[in-house]
């Protein structure tokens, strides 16, 4: 009896291997070429683009002003005296620290962008690996139906052969066709399932419809789990969302200094020059201006503290997003945690006993010890058995690759 259990439990690793493994570097390759096929990442990377060149644009000096003034008086002496012809040039200085709060906020918004873009390519790659990991779960529920089918068939020729004993009459032949047909309809269905998940995955992936895929196989058993208050602990540091929401925090902080400094007097440098048409050159005066912000200096204070607010609530939205995500992530790893347990479980007492059951049914059916319904509904238990295991370790999987798209490795 022992020897027939790891034989079988030996089948079911082999057949789980026979497919292509969906392991980490599957996984890897497929989140790599959604990465640079999906237009959403394209979009990101042009945005972070267009950033970086509103850094390039922030400018220290204003443009200058010029202008040209032509004196046509009543006097001709005084046209010869002061002169008919004035060109100007005006020049604005900067304010003290405004190109440097202006470079820290546009510095921000590209780190932001950056950031973004980093997640929105994440979001591309967890769109592909979850569903891969779904078209390696069909392709095992069918190995593993087929593999019924495959009993179905060798306990139907039983069936024929025990019937021919005319000492004994049975309906046995005739309802293992009847389930044999019943499995043929399901497994047909598992099959459409699996194409369908192929053509999901082709589409975000950016490959063409009816692009092929090997058929896929699960691990055996499940990989490690992270722990949660790790990974909580992370978020700040390597979850892009947040360090986005950072930034804009920055940037809302740099908008206060902003604020602050285009309140000062704008003060600007000219020079004037006048000349006659008849023989030239008569004067140059140079001059300064300055604005007077002090009329409107509760309007200028009241925009300083508009943005201390924004740069509050930016903080509180960064606070909120990270408990967001770290409620996420402890969704996530109870997930996985959970999952990994009842994989473990179920390849192992579990499926041992149920797999002895079966083995004992069986003999005592051979031996018409035992009706076919118990030794079909003996049989049943142990497909599930052995799917749900399949199905807990894909869980399993989908959960880490969660963890791995919140928290993800930098």
């Amino acid at each position: 009896m022992t020897l027939n259990i790891s034989l079988l439990f030996g089948l079911l690793l082999a057949g789980s291997l026979s497919g292509n493994p969906l392991d980490n570097t599957a996984l890897d390759a497929i989140r790599s070429e959604a990465t640079r096929n999906h237009p959403s990442a394209k979009a990101a990377a042009n945005r972070t683009a267009a950033a970086a060149e509103e850094v390039r644009a922030v400018r220290l000096w204003d443009d200058p002003v010029a202008g040209v003034a032509f004196m046509a008086p009543r006097n001709p002496q005084m046209r010869r005296d002061e002169g008919d012809l004035m060109a100007t040039v005006e020049i604005p200085l900067p304010k003290p620290g405004l190109y440097s709060a202006n470079l820290l906020k546009a510095g921000a918004l590209l780190r932001a962008e950056n950031e973004t873009s980093i997640a929105v390519r994440l979001e591309s790659g967890i769109q592909a690996t979850l569903l891969a990991i779904e078209l390696a779960l069909a392709d095992e529920t069918v190995r593993l139906s087929s593999g019924e089918l495959e009993w179905l068939s060798e306990m139907e020729a039983n069936a024929m052969e025990m019937s021919l004993d005319p000492l004994k009459t049975s309906i046995d032949p005739i309802r293992l066709t009847a389930e044999k047909i019943r499995l043929e309809q399901s497994v047909a269905a598992s099959r459409r399932t699996r194409e369908g998940l192929a053509r999901q995955l082709n589409i975000v992936m950016g490959k063409s419809l009816d692009h092929s895929w090997p058929t896929l196989s699960l691990p055996v058993n499940p990989p490690p789990v992270p722990l949660a208050a790790s990974e909580i602990a992370r978020i700040p540091y390597a979850n892009p969302r947040v360090r986005a929401m950072a930034q804009m925090q920055d940037a809302a902080a740099a908008d206060v200094q902003i604020t602050d400094r285009e309140r000062l007097p704008s003060i600007s440098a000219g020079i004037e020059t006048r000349g006659y048409s008849g023989d030239g050159y008569r004067s140059t005066t140079l001059g300064l201006k300055m604005s007077l912000p002090w009329f409107n200096r509760e309007n200028y204070q009241a925009k300083v503290d508009a943005a201390k607010f924004r740069t509050q609530a930016a903080a509180a939205d960064t606070e909120t997003l990270r408990r967001e995500i770290a409620s996420q992530v402890v969704v996530a790893a109870t997930e996985a945690a959970n999952a990994a347990a009842q994989a473990t479980a179920y390849a192992g007492e579990i499926r041992k006993k149920t797999i002895e059951a079966n083995e004992s049914i069986q003999a005592s059916w051979i031996n018409s010890k035992a009706p076919l319904t118990d030794l079909l509904e003996s049989r049943r238990l142990l497909f599930s058995v052995d799917l749900e295991q399949r199905r807990f370790i894909a869980m399993q999987l989908a959960a880490i690759e969660k963890l791995n798209f919140l928290v993800p490795s930098r």
